[in-house]
């Protein structure tokens, strides 16, 4: 897989939140941004280093892309959205050209499962600091299935999604039980990759000790300490009231448009109506079960790896 080319004298993401997909990478980046020394993406995930992995018929179909990067970048709109697929290196380097902060954050969820991420960030940015964000792999999984229904998506119950995906009958973005629940693998391609440059943190610990954990990433990056626990920006994974309206809303596209031109105030007053806080009721006992049996290897690899960490 080619290696995407640096524009010479732009500037690009020097520091990237290589974080496995419900994880806490919304709340940990946006603590990272409150420090006067950071800036991100205002597309928090670009995915410019794993677009190969999105073809645009697939982007299309599921519309993936919170914004069309051509007409982004054309248009020379610098307003926020989560999740696009930046496929050439004028788009990816007009999300950092303003930034004239030390650090330049890229956290797209989706390097740390891509087998040549890593690789590719290294090549383009050898200098880089990468911060790995893990999270236990069946709440993890649990968390990113109840996500699905969320997001207006028709997906099937957890043990027909571990067929699915164990018999390789989905796209690579269609897999979102294993794949992401991985960590051995994952870690290893970049602390191979970038060494001491790597740092490896916990959801679990983030959430019940952020000053600690940041005061860990704040002498990784070689800061003072100045970031705002304060901020709140958790991704949660409340369910919509209205199943067959919220598909609807997804599927026609107007849901995006309204998060486009909604003001933000507006946005959270609906969204305490439109959705409701997730009791697990979507999962059963025995769907329960199949996750833990299938991710059993990699939760223990997880525990091995904290307890190695302690």
């Amino acid at each position: 897989m080619n290696t995407p080319a640096a524009i010479p004298g732009q500037k690009i993401a020097n520091l990237f939140l290589v974080a496995a997909p419900r994880s806490g990478s919304t709340q940990l980046s946006a603590w990272l941004e409150s420090h006067p020394d950071i800036s991100s993406s205002p597309i928090k995930e670009p995915n410019y280093f794993s677009n190969h992995e999105f073809s645009e018929e697939y982007v299309r179909e599921h519309q993936l892309n919170d914004v069309d990067p051509a007409d982004y970048v054309a248009r020379r709109k610098n307003y926020r959205m989560q999740f696009a697929v930046f496929r050439t290196p004028e788009q990816y380097s007009y999300l950092f050209e303003a930034m004239d902060t030390r650090w330049r954050l890229d956290a797209s969820t989706t390097y740390l499962h891509c087998p040549e991420a890593a690789d590719k960030i290294r090549a383009t940015a050898p200098d880089a600091k990468i911060v790995i964000l893990l999270r236990d792999p069946v709440a993890r999984a649990r968390s990113h299935y109840l996500l699905q229904h969320r997001i207006g998506r028709n997906v099937p119950q957890i043990a027909r999604q571990l067929q699915l995906e164990q018999g390789g009958q989905l796209e690579i973005p269609g897999h979102f039980l294993l794949r992401p629940s991985e960590v051995t693998e994952s870690v290893a391609r970049y602390t191979r990759a970038f060494g001491n440059n790597a740092l490896i943190v916990f959801a679990e610990d983030m959430f019940a000790h952020p000053q600690r954990i940041l005061q860990r990433i704040s002498a990784f990056l070689g800061l003072e300490s100045a970031f705002d626990i304060s901020v709140e920006a958790a991704n949660g994974t409340a369910l919509p009231r209205f199943h067959r309206l919220n598909e609807y809303l997804h599927s026609s596209g107007l849901l995006l448009l309204l998060r486009r031109q909604v003001p933000k105030s507006v946005k959270q007053r609906l969204s305490r109506v439109y959705y409701r806080k997730s009791d697990g009721d979507l999962i059963s006992q025995l769907d329960e079960d199949a996750l833990r049996a299938a991710l059993q290897h990699q939760a223990l690899a997880y525990e091995a790896m904290k307890n190695h960490a302690a």
